[in-house]
């Protein structure tokens, strides 16, 4: 890997993950509804549910959560306020981001709930170390 900082590091991984998360649910719901279905205008989008529907309330609420993550990693770059809470920030987000994902797909409700927490105290953690 090139020469990035660790918070631009989880800032990649972030994306990668959210771009997993969007071809996952894409995916699932082609072989639920057919590859017809998947190629054409989809002017009929039946409600997902299981973990398929699972798979597209947890990229959506990535990326809510990953806007504001970005905006505090450029912030952090750009004004060189960089430091040991904003790359313990990142990494915490980045990992618990990852096990929310994993555990909302498996149906696991309480611990994804844990997990959610942790990418926002993640986003505090980058938020102190700013000021």
């Amino acid at each position: 890997m090139t020469s990035l900082n660790i918070e631009l590091v989880m800032l990649l991984w972030s994306a990668i993950l959210y771009i997993v998360q969007i071809a996952v649910a894409a995916i699932a719901n082609d072989v639920r509804n057919g590859i017809a279905w998947g190629l054409g205008n989809r002017d009929n989008v039946p409600l997902s549910t299981g973990w398929v529907g699972r798979s597209e309330r947890a990229y959506r609420n990535m990326a809510e959560s990953l806007l504001p993550f970005a905006c505090l990693i450029v912030i952090i770059q750009a004004s060189g306020t960089g430091g040991e809470w904003s790359a313990l920030g990142a990494s915490v987000f980045f990992f618990s981001r990852l096990a929310y994902a994993a555990l909302y797909l498996a149906g696991v409700t309480v611990l994804r709930s844990l997990a959610y927490f942790g990418g926002m105290a993640g986003i505090g953690l980058i938020i102190y170390q700013i000021f």
